[in-house]
């Protein structure tokens, strides 16, 4: 995943913040899906991936997970954020 984010100049210096994950995208059409392999930053992967299961390329791919993984990095900016 690419979490990326600039201050905008002209208005107050506001975050304009965007998260995509391009890189094994594929159409839920293909039987089977290409690329199994599984990648990510360990600390925003869903728990499910962690297992076997999904470190083999057994576990479908749930909207749930997206939402899992978008909660762990809300977490970390929330963690990391200082004002």
């Amino acid at each position: 995943a690419n979490l990326m984010y600039y201050r905008r100049a002209d208005t107050n210096r506001t975050v304009v913040g965007v998260l995509n994950d391009y890189d094994l995208a594929s159409l839920a059409s293909e039987n089977p899906p290409l690329g199994n392999e599984r990648t990510g930053t360990i600390p925003f992967m869903v728990i499910d991936l962690l297992d076997p299961d999904g470190q083999d390329g057994k576990l479908k791919h749930l909207y749930r997970h997206d939402m899992e993984s978008f909660v762990w990095v809300l977490i970390w900016i929330c963690a990391q954020y200082k004002d």
